[in-house]
């Protein structure tokens, strides 16, 4: 049972700084029978906490989060590859029906706080993370928090303008007309941190996707004869055809050339390939190793790993999934799976504990993270648990 978790959680509901999925698992975690006990202390506890206006659970918000679990649970469900079944052996509706209760409880009882109780929850409840932003490094070393943007932000530098929608996107346009000065070439940084990606229109048209835990490093005009970006961890490009203007992406270890194509390139410093995967287009793989570079087609993957590449054939959704919101797991080795946990739900984990095995399912990347390892435990009788915000392998 993960105490720490349903700690963290209940604190926050009750504190009412709880989004919506964590809402939805928090009731999972209530539905499980290992939580009875520690729920009672928690009820005492949050009882004293709330005032008299909140409510943890509209009943509207409620009976939707109860009927979308039994939903899950019904056995003809094969809405996705995992089979969520959390066991409700004391019922979520029980969950329910205390969690509405609250707000009429506390009023009526004011229990002298049990210092005891109180001890082990701050002992045991994990501080929340620090919100890290979508980071716009700009030449001159200014930071642009891009994704705190509520409405429509213009950047200015140097004869160029980037125009960050507030809507997950950054679009650098040249000024037009007479008055417009020469614009000048400089370099700006776009940092996604874990748990979050952002996309970005690059002066010539070409589109990027980047990646949670990842950076692209790119200049605010082209110069003639070649387009360069450099890249940390992951992307997906869709560059914009330009037969006079080769595009190249440098990842440190290897340097892709391509004129018009579409294709994903994973290389984070703490994994030990590089993996380029074509979706459309031509484009050559050089290891910049003095071995000869390679070109890719179609359906095709390149893995650069201890300075040897080598190509293969590919389902290449499983390595752009995470461009519309999904895990797939295809025969995955657990290891790279959770490396992506690791970098989308800003977790730590136990790789020695880790276990060799294989994957198979989809999930949305939305799913909360106790319902995904679950699901694994479900699918694959691996047991995963979490201890002080870190994974690591149930024994």
């Amino acid at each position: 049972m993960q105490e720490d978790r349903l700690i963290y959680l209940y604190q926050k509901a009750v504190n009412n700084s709880i989004s919506k999925e964590e809402r939805e698992e928090l009731l999972v975690l209530l539905a499980d029978p290992e939580a009875k006990q520690l729920y009672h202390q928690l009820f005492d506890w949050g009882a004293r906490q709330t005032t008299p206006q909140e409510d943890l659970f509209s009943p509207q918000q409620a009976g939707a989060l109860l009927d979308r679990i039994n939903k899950v649970n019904e056995p003809g469900n094969r809405s996705s590859i995992f089979k969520l079944r959390p066991t409700l052996t004391w019922t979520a509706a029980a969950a329910v029906t205390l969690l509405l209760g609250l707000a009429s409880y506390h009023l009526f009882y004011r229990p002298a706080p049990p210092v005891k109780v109180n001890r082990e929850i701050a002992q045991i409840t994990p501080q929340p993370p620090a919100k890290a932003h979508v980071m716009l490094t700009l030449s001159d070393g200014r930071q642009v928090a891009l994704d705190s943007a509520a409405t429509e932000q213009i950047i200015e530098q140097k004869g160029i303008h980037a125009v960050n929608s507030g809507k997950g996107a950054l679009t650098y346009a040249r000024p037009t007309g007479n008055d417009a000065a020469q614009p000048e070439i400089v370099f700006n940084t776009l940092t996604t941190p874990r748990g979050k990606y952002y996309k970005i229109i690059l002066p010539d048209g070409t589109r990027v996707s980047l990646n949670a835990a990842s950076s692209l490093r790119y200049p605010t005009i082209f110069s003639d004869g070649q387009r360069k970006v450099e890249l940390t961890g992951e992307a997906y490009f869709d560059i914009a055809k330009d037969a006079g203007q080769p595009f190249v992406v440098v990842t440190g270890k290897q340097v892709i050339a391509v004129l018009g194509t579409a294709f994903n390139v994973k290389a984070y410093a703490d994994e030990s390939y590089i993996k380029t995967t074509l979706v459309e287009g031509r484009i050559k793989i050089d290891p910049r190793n003095g071995t000869e570079a390679k070109l890719l087609n179609p359906g095709e993957q390149a893995i650069l790993e201890n300075n040897q590449l080598q190509i293969r054939k590919t389902d290449t959704k499983e390595d752009i999934s995470w461009m519309s919101d999904m895990f797939y797991f295809s025969d995955t080795d657990l290891h790279a799976v959770a490396h992506q946990l690791q970098r989308w739900y800003d977790i730590e984990v136990d790789y020695s504990s880790l276990p060799n095995a294989k994957l198979y399912g989809q999930l949305p990347r939305s799913t909360p993270l106790l319902q995904l390892l679950r699901a694994i435990e479900k699918t694959s009788d691996i047991k995963l648990k979490m201890s002080n915000n870190r994974v690591l392998t149930a024994h």
